[in-house]
């Protein structure tokens, strides 16, 4: 029996995808560390360049990091884009989300020194226009507004849906069943704002799920562009009867009758 694996023969991916670039940020990287786990931060250039907050709802002061604060916070975590300035993507026309795009890319690419790959969509706007964008830009996926509740990775990587939102009252339910899970590449990731962890005082809640997460010797904590990296090099292989050919640039690992096996980049393994 052959079973299709992450890196280094681990069972489940987890990663977190979080928007805007928000003082509160520092304490949730500092979590992620203690934990030993992996996250996404969806970052607007151009309101950290001019140190933009905004009152929540909820009376509470959001305030952006400034371009000088994130340089070493988010090392070792993935950088995406989410737009320069954040805006309401209905009302731009073609060449405005071009620019929105690719200006936040090369901004971010500019300074963290390192391609940026990944769109995390702004608000729940969605649309043909802008997926067509995203693509001229250069980017590799596209992180959409929308829950999924599956552990299955999307198979589209321009619609891609995290798994659960931090404040959804589901989502401890959803870990423990992700942690008892033997599905195939099982991945959970959880998207949010770390600014809503003070708002609706979830800190404890997010501290407990990633706990939970660090006890798990089957899971590996990953970057979204790592998973879809990895997805679309697995999408590539071919296996049969008789062997399984890696035709990709990346090793890829299996679960052979019960025994780990890498395959390496473009290797054919003899069953």
């Amino acid at each position: 029996m052959i079973r299709k694996l992450y890196p280094y023969g681990k069972k489940k991916a987890f990663n977190v995808t979080y928007d805007d670039g928000v003082l509160q940020d520092i304490r949730f990287v500092e979590l992620l560390n203690q934990y030993q786990l992996k996250g996404t931060f969806n970052l607007n250039s151009l309101l950290m360049e001019t140190e933009f907050e905004w009152t929540h709802e909820s009376g509470c002061v959001v305030k952006r990091l400034k371009i000088d604060d994130i340089q070493s916070l988010y090392t070792g975590h993935e950088i995406a884009s989410h737009t320069l300035t954040h805006p309401y993507m209905d009302s731009l026309t073609k060449e405005e989300i071009l620019y929105e795009l690719s200006k936040d890319k090369a901004n971010l690419e500019r300074i963290f020194g390192k391609e940026v790959k990944g769109f995390a969509v702004p608000f729940d706007y969605y649309s043909e226009l802008i997926e067509k964008c995203v693509k001229e830009c250069g980017f590799e996926y596209a992180r959409i507004s929308e829950e999924s509740y599956s552990f299955s990775p999307e198979n589209d990587f321009y619609k891609w849906r995290a798994t659960i939102f931090h404040c959804d009252g589901k989502l401890e339910d959803l870990v423990q069943q992700f942690v008892e899970t033997d599905e195939e590449l099982a991945m959970f990731q959880i998207v949010g704002h770390t600014y809503d962890l003070d708002i609706e005082n979830k800190w404890n809640i997010i501290e407990n799920v990633f706990e939970v997460i660090s006890e798990q010797n089957d899971m590996l904590p990953m970057t979204t562009i790592e998973i879809i990296a990895y997805l679309k090099a697995m999408n590539k292989v071919e296996i049969t009867n008789e062997y399984i050919q890696n035709n990709s640039e990346k090793s890829l690992w299996f679960s052979i009758d019960n025994v780990i096996c890498e395959v390496k980049a473009n290797e054919k393994y003899i069953l």
